[in-house]
């Protein structure tokens, strides 16, 4: 069997979305002829803060015959101490400007340098491993990429963009001392990806924009799903319709019709309950919704980020889950599509992207699409109506569509790259 080194700053036990993309890797690449070597940090079960102290911190080796999994020391600086305290936030700010500003120059600035060190480890005593992926974000893990296609000339490494980097929409107008650390980063990227083989990315849209960057060819390997749980349809549920939204919310997400429609619906005396989880929802997203449906806050909950397994209980009380268009994201598949796809709930998409999260719903049959607040309203009036005569909201889904997006079938594609070079 092939060998594959993965270099990935977020891995379980850690509950990030990073972290699901390269395990569904670890998991499924033996089944295709490679047997990936990871190296990630230690991480607390279930952790979501980065810089929370690790209980078991000592270096490790798992191996299985699937896989080989190296957990480093996570080292906890002082900027990490500062963070605790909102007094030396001043200084916590400077700590990590100039990490970001050394970093694009000397592989020693980051924190996590000892992934250098092991990947370096590795190949020197693993000399059949030429193909190696490093997976971002850190988007600084591409430095060390450059860098060991510099020390070992008969590799090939391929940067994983989970997102953009210096060509993400959001940074364009930047200013200041974030303009300069922009421009700098932009300089980084160019030169970290100048000897890669190719690229691979998550979306269309990051594919073409980061290709006409760098001057590389891009590959789409989707986030996708692990499994479809089938729910139980006949479960009896509250008597409210429940409507869940997962996830970050960002400026740019349209919401406003389907609060409006929502509120429309509550100011007619119907049974309705909105749940917001995810402790990242973006500060002045959160209290523009909060602001808007102040008058009915027993009818909208803003849940922080859960385990894997309560969301999937949130999941199961749910009778649709919520998704909106990314405005200027076009082409854009994410995460939480296909999470949404794997609960075996229906998806309500308010308003439409017209692209890519029409087409999915509609070609797999997993959702429902409102364009407008009367749209919108006489959809959940609709559903409202059937759940008080007892009928439950389903759909049968279309999975030989659906298939092509799972986990395993994006690493068969992987596979197929790595096989190709």
């Amino acid at each position: 069997m092939k060998k594959v080194l993965i270099i990935s700053y977020f891995f379980p036990p850690a509950n990030f979305v990073g972290a699901e993309r390269t395990d569904a890797w670890a998991k499924y690449l033996h089944e295709f002829g490679y047997y990936p070597i990871i190296i990630t940090r230690n991480w607390n079960e279930n952790q979501t803060d980065l810089t929370n102290k690790v209980i078991n911190n000592e270096y490790s080796i798992e191996k299985t015959d699937k896989y080989e999994i190296r957990r480093l020391p996570y080292k906890y600086s002082l900027r990490d101490k500062l963070a605790e305290n909102k007094r030396f936030r001043f200084l916590q700010k400077a700590l990590t400007f100039k990490e970001l500003i050394f970093s694009n120059f000397f592989i020693s600035a980051l924190p996590y340098a000892n992934f250098y060190e092991e990947a370096r480890k590795v190949l020197s005593n693993q000399k059949d491993i030429t193909k190696v992926i490093a997976s971002a974000r850190p988007f600084q893990l591409f430095h060390i990429g450059y860098q060991l296609k510099k020390d070992y000339p008969n590799i090939h490494w391929i940067p994983d963009y989970r997102d953009e980097w210096s060509t993400h929409a959001a940074l364009q107008s930047l200013t200041g001392v974030k303009g300069l650390i922009q421009k700098i980063e932009k300089r980084s990227e160019l030169k970290w990806l100048s000897n890669a083989t190719f690229f691979i990315t998550t979306s269309g849209l990051c594919r073409n924009s980061i290709s006409k960057l760098i001057r590389k060819k891009g590959h789409i390997i989707w986030n996708g799903y692990n499994e479809v749980i089938y729910r139980d349809k006949n479960r009896k549920k509250s008597k409210e319709l429940i409507i869940t939204y997962a996830g970050t919310l960002y400026p740019y997400q349209n919401t406003q019709v389907f609060i409006d429609a929502c509120l429309k619906i509550l100011s007619l005396g119907y049974h309705l309950k909105v749940r917001f989880i995810g402790a990242n929802v973006v500060e002045e997203k959160l209290k523009e919704i909060q602001d808007k449906t102040r008058g009915f806050s027993n009818n909208f909950e803003f849940i922080n980020r859960v385990s894997k397994e309560r969301l999937k209980e949130y999941y199961a009380e749910s009778d649709l889950l919520f998704l909106t268009e990314y405005t200027g994201f076009k082409g854009w598949l994410p995460v939480k599509i296909f999470d949404y796809f794997s609960s075996d709930i229906p998806m309500l998409l308010c308003p439409s992207d017209n692209g890519v999260l029409e087409e999915f719903i509609q070609k797999s049959n997993s959702g429902f699409i409102a364009n407008t607040v009367e749209e919108c309203e006489k959809l959940l009036i609709e559903f409202i109506k059937s759940k008080e005569r007892g009928e439950s909201i389903s759909l049968e889904r279309n999975m030989e569509y659906g298939k092509q997006f799972s986990r395993k079938y994006q690493t068969k594609k992987l596979a197929e790259l790595l096989e190709s070079i």
